[in-house]
């Protein structure tokens, strides 16, 4: 009967699919006890910090040096590169605070007040700014001297926002309802009563006039970088109701880097009193709130919240309360670490919370747990796995490597791994980054990456791949990782430290092929059987891991038919769309971007020089080569000039891009997509390239570039778009529509994606 045979395939069919999720379920139980294990190892092995469980994993703590506070006389700009720490800007500020304090003996028995509002109002501005971007609101009572040093390091303090100063005086014991009315940069409010901090805080939010608020308490003073990390990261992260700060005592230990509620009501300040320059506590990162001596919300947010509860006045815990809110409405707080405080803690309410104004922070954490109990059920026991709690909203992990540290403005690869960490912390993993080779901490290039959320490893703190992988290599659920030589040192490492997590594999380019084609090119032999060992190589490590990566369509087929079998997906480059407001009419020059590490680069830049500028001075006179990127050899450099300029790595490409008519790319070796031409095109900057310049990456000639090939072709196709308009008009154009519509991030998100599950899926042995 065909009818009873379909229905027993049906059923067959079903029975099949059920079998198929018991066993997905129990290899993900399997993983899941993998994981405890080596989770439970790992416990038992490290050294808790003190006053820690020993049952609960944390990080244990370390004892490295820190140079600028072991010598005070150190100047920072003589450092090793060794001896650098992410958090020497703190150092620096405390040291200038100390200044300040000594030259007016702030401190002292006879403070000259007088002197010290002199040197303020010396700095300026002589009045606050009308339409601020930012009010910063400082509630005083008593405590002049610490006062006087806030405001003298706000008004140092250099920043893109503009800022007013707002001082509400709670009616202070001292004589800072006599000085600083005297301060011109300043809006000064006396309270008409004493009425507390919570009430000064609100008075002042009152009045603010910028499109954010910033509350700081005066007994701080804020390093380089504080104001302009803090408002960035409204941009950085969307959804971001409240940004805090880093908070350090003044000898630059760590005060706090974001705090812990936990399930009684009682808060934590992470990290107190540890070396702050440790990886853990040096990325942005949302947390459950952030201590309100330095915090940020918009101040259409702050009104609509009504600021601070009175309902915790005079003080303590409105900061909790305020960042509970904020979380229920939606929003996100989030702990800023490049925006630094000073935080010359208790100076106006002391620290013995069994006396005093402090002893309200006791009553107030019961009225925390009466009103938010029901959230916080979720929450752990007080003291209870904090390096869980830190983060509490971190349930997927995945580990990016890398050879060494990115560096976006020198080279095209590390635009890309820069980017796919934001895509996958867009996808909701939280995104961790380790070089296989070089541990330096690079100021420039580490702290890019912490301000956005990843969460770096560097020495001394982490130092080789397979120490750092034995010790984490339990939390990842995926790990990516970058370029064939870096893959060959890490997967052993991986298999045995991380058995649980899907691998993945970015090509960046296919080795093999680029170098198969600088054979052919150069009639190389000894380059042709290493392209050959190359090929074993790379295809071994294809055959091996979850899912390979490739930016290239023609990869993708080369290796479909090389490793056959083998789960390949495609990533086309991801470039954010940057346009040009400059005509046609106010360029001149012919340009060519690389990094010259890169032998296809320079063998493109020599190429061009010799076979086709040539060609254009002719028919062109003054017409100039432009070549830019970093680590030009001295055989580029020898070919400067009056009209072959050799500039070196460039800070923006748009003083390259702008004043250039046409960009070139004569590669004639290489492999995969060029980052080159896709940042040209996000520039609105037309091209004419190489078929090798342009392959895999669906660029149709006429369309969004020119293509040519032969020298006297090409050196033609760049007069046509040279002296032509409206062809030069239509590729700009073109060129802008297909970096927004097919390089975006959205579109990595969604690819990076897809390369998840098809990793996931062969790890089950269940791809197709």
């Amino acid at each position: 009967m065909p009818e009873d045979r379909f229905q027993d395939a049906i059923e067959f069919q079903n029975h099949a699919v059920a079998l198929v999720d018991r066993l997905l379920a129990l290899e993900g139980r399997i993983h899941q006890l993998e994981r405890e294990k080596a989770s439970l190892q790992k416990n038992l092995q490290a050294n808790p910090a003190a006053g820690q469980p020993a049952a609960v994993f944390d990080i244990p703590r370390s004892n490295h040096s820190w140079p600028l506070t072991e010598q005070p006389d150190l100047d920072p700009a003589t450092l090793w590169r060794y001896d650098i720490r992410v958090d020497d800007a703190v150092v620096v500020e405390g040291q200038r605070g100390a200044e300040f304090l000594d030259e007016f003996g702030l401190l002292g028995a006879t403070p000259d007040f007088g002197g010290a509002i002199a040197a303020i109002n010396a700095l300026g501005p002589p009045a606050p700014p009308a339409t601020p971007d930012v009010s910063i609101v400082i509630p005083v009572y008593g405590q002049l001297a610490y006062t006087l040093n806030a405001i003298h390091s706000l008004l140092t303090h250099a920043s893109r926002y503009s800022a007013e100063i707002i001082v509400v005086d709670d009616c202070s014991p001292d004589a800072s309802g006599e000085y600083l009315p005297q301060l011109s940069a300043i809006r000064y409010h006396k309270q008409p009563r004493n009425g507390g901090f919570i009430a000064s805080c609100n008075a002042g939010g009152a009045r603010a006039g910028g499109r954010f608020i910033v509350m700081l308490n005066n007994d701080t003073r804020v390093a380089a970088g504080w104001l302009d990390a803090l408002i960035d990261s409204f941009a950085w992260f969307s959804n971001a109701g409240l940004v805090g700060s880093k908070m350090h005592y003044a000898d630059g230990s760590l005060q706090e880097a974001g705090g812990i509620i936990w399930r009684d009501g009682t808060a934590w300040n992470y990290g107190r009193n540890d070396d702050p320059n440790r990886p853990q506590y040096s990325y942005a990162r949302q947390v459950d709130y952030v201590s309100g001596c330095s915090i940020a919300l918009p101040t259409t947010l702050w009104n609509e919240l009504g600021g601070f509860d009175p309902y915790f006045s005079p003080a303590y815990c409105e900061d909790v309360d305020l960042a509970l809110r904020v979380r229920a409405l939606g929003r996100e707080i989030w702990f800023q670490p490049q925006s630094r405080i000073v935080h010359y803690e208790g100076k106006t309410s002391g620290t013995d919370t069994g006396s005093g104004t402090k002893a309200y922070q006791v009553v107030n954490t019961k009225k925390i747990h009466l009103r938010w109990r029901e959230q916080l059920a979720h929450h752990r026991p007080d003291g209870e796995a904090p390096f869980y709690e830190r983060e509490r909203g971190v349930n997927k992990r995945i580990l990016v490597v890398d050879v060494t540290t990115p560096t976006p403005d020198q080279d095209a690869g590390s635009v890309q791994t820069f980017m796919a960490l934001q895509v996958c912390m867009a996808l909701g993993y939280k995104a961790h980054f380790v070089p296989q080779d070089n541990w330096l901490f690079q100021p420039k290039y580490t702290t890019a990456m912490q301000r956005l959320g990843v969460d770096c490893a560097y020495a001394p703190y982490e130092l080789g791949f397979d120490k750092y992988l034995a010790r984490y290599g339990w939390l990842f659920d995926a790990i990516l990782v970058y370029r064939p030589s870096v893959m060959e040192k890490c997967l052993p490492h991986i298999r045995a430290y991380a058995p649980q997590a899907a691998i993945l594999f970015h090509v960046a380019d296919l080795h093999f092929l680029r170098m198969e084609r600088t054979a052919a090119l150069t009639d190389d032999a000894d380059m042709a059987d290493a392209a050959a060992v190359m090929k074993a190589r790379e295809l071994a490590i294809i055959n091996q891991v979850d899912c390979t990566i490739t930016h290239s369509t023609l990869e993708q087929e080369v290796l479909a038919r090389e490793a056959p079998g083998a789960p390949v997906t495609v990533w086309p480059l991801m470039f954010e769309h940057f346009g040009t407001t400059v005509g046609f009419a106010e360029r001149r020059d012919i340009c060519f971007l690389g990094g010259y590490r890169h032998p296809p680069n320079v063998d493109a830049v020599l190429y061009f020089a010799a076979e086709i500028f040539p060609l254009l001075r002719k028919s062109v006179p003054g017409i100039r080569f432009i070549v830019a990127g970093a680590h030009p050899p001295e055989e580029i450099t020898s070919l400067a000039g009056e009209d072959i300029i050799v500039t070196g790595m460039v800070d923006d490409l748009r003083d390259v891009f702008d004043p250039a008519r046409v960009f070139v790319c004569p590669l004639r070796a290489g492999a995969g997509v060029k980052g080159k031409v896709a940042s040209a095109l996000s520039y609105g900057l037309p091209i004419v390239s190489t078929p090798i310049g342009v392959e895999g990456t669906g660029l149709i000639h006429e369309t969004h570039v020119l293509i040519a090939d032969e020298p006297a072709i090409f050196a033609a196709e760049i007069l046509r778009l040279y002296h032509d308009e409206g062809l030069w008009t239509h590729l700009s154009t073109s060129g802008q529509n297909f970096v927004r519509d097919h390089l975006s991030l959205a579109m990595g998100a969604g690819v990076m994606s897809s390369a998840l599950d098809r990793a996931f899926a062969q790890k089950h042995g269940l791809a197709v």
